[in-house]
């Protein structure tokens, strides 16, 4: 709730926060917090795959290929059934209905608008060039195109093998230093508009860091250079079809047949052959050593370019590298391998030795009297490289601070330098929050769509250990949709912090550059907006912040729920008939939370009406129209209190409100529901865990019936001018047949728990 209190604050005060003490870097040595040492410590813990509940016999007639993959793979997804699942679409009536939509779309030519005698030549001419079966005269014709469900009909699998997340760590590492070059050229381009405030030495250094120094600078890094060029490999990649009965031969030919394009490549590819799995594979190996003979003969512009010495480093990497494409059959699959070596490329030799013994895929056990869809797996360590690897924009800050370091037009930049370093520090320490295990997914059709995942990665966002005393409100029948998040209070503080830093850098940048001595348009401009933010805003706006992300946060506990339904009344708003607010309903929304410390709210207030107040007295000033600020009127019943402003159209049931009591806390369109919700609050219920979500689809079709059955019964009024009244009357037949086609689906339920000490996803889309 804090982090959600924060992000309200911070989007209202926006490069305000400069005010604040700047925060200073953790010093070297000092001791780690208490939430980081145990951070660590869970992140240490070595998972164990879950306990077999079938037979690895069993588990492979489930899931396919997977028998045949390796023990050591590392990220698998297979996809079943897709030909069925595509018909069972079309059995849908939403997609009937967008389907005869489509039949609508016929293109017709009015009279004129197509010289026959021309076309008459045309085809005339064309019947002369081709022979009596169609094609032209030495052409033959291919035959019926295959199908594509030849190959994707039954079942198609990608799974890459051992090192697969370690090679992918080493490309999230070369892109994520490629954003630091790119941001220090943007510092570098900065620094020298600054000298002379002339946008063409922006931009001319900016093309020269961008273009001719970055691939140079990529190379002599020490995190992307040369050295992780040596380490990177293709890593065991596997592809498989699962041909239909009959269909096997036709579908190895379409494989093998797109492997035709590597003899293009001359001697720098060789035929290979091998075999792994019981299945023998054929393709071609594109050799590294005759790319770098290539490269050796056409260095010349490289050397230039990149550094004599760099390229002696590109070219014998290269030459040490080789890549192999093949095609073959195993089974009833046909198999496409991709890797850096023949020995990388191995298939089990049986069940045993597979990934389906391993433990790995033990979590889809409870689900192998399902249809199957799609099966989804990937190792912990895999996720662990990726996050890391990957990172924020931690590298983009400190790439613009390292561009804009050393001085030039900007002047003194270190305190810039500084705060662009904490931002990467806070990224840093909101990361170490995160954790991982190995991730399990399976999606089936039962009752509609069900998926359930296991693990993955989870950044700390929700407390997963705290007991929701609000999830028994998602239990109504009359919710259109239902929300409710646990946050983790840690996590929200270190969001805070780094979101802070991040603007506190943004306006310290914007006022360094309003103070550059150039005259230039842009910076006129900058310079007029970064004062009158300074002595009019300001100071209001940093009050509003402190009012939101301090008091207010500090009042609130962690858990909120948010609740929409679709049963309020219709406000009597100028110009809507009498009959639509007589008998038409309007949505409700609520976001409810449970109150702390009731005298930090009333706190916030104060210090929000008095800032409020003040910023109004400023906009009034210079719109020239007196905009004074509105005084709220509250009303209590039953030790709740309710603030709101007065306006013509509102009523209980449509009114902006905050209703307070010593327990709740609800922000509201609707005084009606907040009170409502806060009793039932009050009560209590059934408590939950973990985030729950869901929306209730016959809720929405049966409001869009009743809705459009109003407006039905009240034409004439509401289309008082005849073209309105004739185009609704001429559209609500198919406005009819969408609300019928989507009755079909009754709702969406998705919550997120911990089980074991491990992130468990559930998400049923119920279909009738």
């Amino acid at each position: 709730m804090k982090y959600n209190i924060w992000c309200l604050g911070s989007v209202l005060l926006i490069g305000a926060v400069s005010c604040k003490e700047r925060p200073k870097t953790t010093e070297a040595g000092e001791e780690k917090s208490v939430v980081e040492a145990v951070v660590e410590t869970v992140k240490d813990v070595i998972t164990t795959p879950p306990a077999a509940t079938i037979s690895d016999e069993e588990r492979a007639a489930k899931l396919g290929f997977a028998k045949h993959l390796p023990a050591d793979a590392e990220m698998v997804m297979s996809v079943y059934n897709a030909e069925q699942a595509a018909e069972d679409l079309k059995a849908v009536g939403l997609f009937k209905f967008f389907a005869e939509m489509g039949t609508g779309f016929d293109m017709e030519f009015e009279e004129g608008d197509i010289d026959e005698d021309m076309l008459e030549e045309d085809i005339i001419e064309d019947d002369a060039e081709q022979g009596e079966d169609g094609f032209a005269e030495g052409e033959e014709g291919f035959g019926e195109a295959p199908s594509p469900w030849t190959l994707f009909g039954r079942e198609i699998t990608l799974a890459m093998g051992k090192t697969a997340g370690e090679q992918t760590g080493h490309l999230l590492t070369a892109s994520r230093r490629m954003g630091y070059f790119q941001a220090k050229a943007m510092g570098k381009a900065a620094q020298s508009y600054a000298k002379t405030g002339n946008m063409e030495d922006f931009t001319e250094m900016l093309e020269q860091e961008m273009e001719a120094a970055l691939p140079k600078n990529m190379l002599e890094d020490s995190e992307s250079g040369l050295e992780l060029l040596e380490k990177a490999q293709m890593p065991p990649l596997y592809i498989a079809f699962r041909a239909k009965e009959g269909e096997l031969e036709q579908a190895a030919q379409l494989v093998a047949g797109s492997l035709g394009m590597f003899a293009m490549f001359g001697e720098m590819a060789a035929p290979v052959e091998f075999e792994t799995g019981g299945g023998k594979f054929v393709g071609y190996k594109l050799l590294g050593e005759e790319i770098a003979k290539v490269m050796t003969a056409e260095r010349e512009s490289m050397d230039e370019n990149l550094g004599a010495k760099n390229v002696d480093g590109i070219i014998a990497a290269m030459g040490k590298k080789n890549l192999i494409v093949a095609s073959g059959t195993v089974g009833d699959y046909v198999v496409m391998l991709i890797g850096g070596s023949e020995e990388s490329l191995k298939l089990a030799d049986d069940v045993k030795g597979s990934l389906i013994a391993s433990g790995g895929l033990n979590f889809a056990d409870p689900f192998a009297d399902k249809k199957l869809l799609t099966l989804i797996y990937g190792e912990k360590e895999l996720w662990d490289t990726v996050v890391e690897a990957a990172g924020g924009i931690s590298s983009y800050a400190l790439g613009f601070r390292d561009g804009i370091a050393g001085g030039g037009g900007l002047g003194e930049t270190r305190d810039i330098e500084a705060m662009l370093q904490i931002v990467a520090d806070r990224e840093k320490a909101l990361l170490a929050l995160g954790s991982s295990n190995n991730l399990g997914m399976v999606a089936y059709a039962e009752e509609g769509l069900k998926i359930e995942s296991f693990g993955g990665y989870d950044k700390g966002g929700v407390d997963w250990g705290a007991k929701t005393k609000l999830s028994h409100l998602g239990e109504s029948g009359d919710n259109m949709l239902f929300l409710s998040v646990p946050s983790n209070a840690a996590y929200d503080e270190k969001m805070g912090d780094y979101l802070e830093a991040i603007v506190e850098t943004m306006y310290a940048a914007t006022v360094k550059f309003s103070e550059l001595e150039i005259e230039a348009p842009e910076l006129e401009e900058i310079r007029q907006y970064a004062q009158l933010f300074d002595t009019q805003f300001r100071e209001d706006l940093v009050g509003l912040y402190g009012a939101l992300s301090g008091s207010m946060s500090e009042g609130l506990g962690n858990e909120m729920a948010l609740v929409m339904d679709l049963k309020g009344s219709m406000p009597a708003i100028p110009g809507i008939p009498q009959k639509v607010v007589d008998e038409a309903k309007s949505p409700r929304m609520t976001l409810l939370a449970p109150v702390k410390d009731r005298a930090k709210l009333k706190e916030s207030w104060a210090k929000v009406n008095s800032h409020t107040t003040s910023l109004l007295a400023v906009v009034s000033e210079m719109s020239g129209e007196k905009i004074p600020m509105q005084k709220p009127i509250s009303s209590e019943k039953d030790g709740k209190t309710t603030w709101f402003f007065s306006f013509p159209f509102f009523q209980d049931d449509f009114l902006p409100s905050v209703t307070v009591s010593d327990n709740w806390f609800a922000a509201s369109t609707s005084k009606t529901q907040a009170t409502d919700l806060m009793s039932k609050a009050a009560a209590g219920g059934a408590e939950g865990e973990g985030i729950q979500f869901r929306v209730n689809f016959n809720a929405i079709t049966g409001y869009a019936q009743e809705m459009l059955d109003m407006v039905e019964r009240n034409a004439a009024e509401i289309f008082p001018e005849e073209s309105a009244l004739i185009a609704f009357n001429a559209n609500k037949v198919e406005m009819k047949s969408l609300i019928e086609a989507c009755r079909e689906f009754e709702s969406l339920d998705w919550t997120a728990r911990k089980e074991n000490g491990t992130v468990r996803n559930s998400m049923h889309f119920r279909m009738k």
